[in-house]
């Protein structure tokens, strides 16, 4: 999470282009958004935002796929029309 905020142009660049799959993790909710724009600023491509909390809404929103835990806000449930919802309960 903490690389998110020094990558450079150059940097996102290199990583969106030489990458055909990326995994961010540890990342806060500011840094997930700028994730999804950088990214989706970069091609064709599609990105997957999880997320539980109020502020994780406009990155599931900017997203294509929101993936909301079942356990969270209501917020975060209801933002992006693509929105899926995983509960623990079996």
């Amino acid at each position: 999470g903490d690389d998110v905020e020094n990558l450079t142009p150059a940097d996102w660049n290199a990583v969106i282009g030489h990458y055909n799959e990326i995994v961010f993790a540890r990342t806060t909710p500011e840094q997930k958004l700028r994730i999804v724009e950088e990214t989706k600023a970069r091609g064709d491509n599609t990105v997957a935002v999880t997320g539980d909390g109020v502020n994780d809404a406009p990155a599931l929103r900017a997203s294509d796929i929101g993936v909301a835990m079942g356990a969270g806000s209501d917020v975060a449930k209801e933002a992006g029309k693509s929105v899926w919802s995983f509960s623990d309960s079996k």
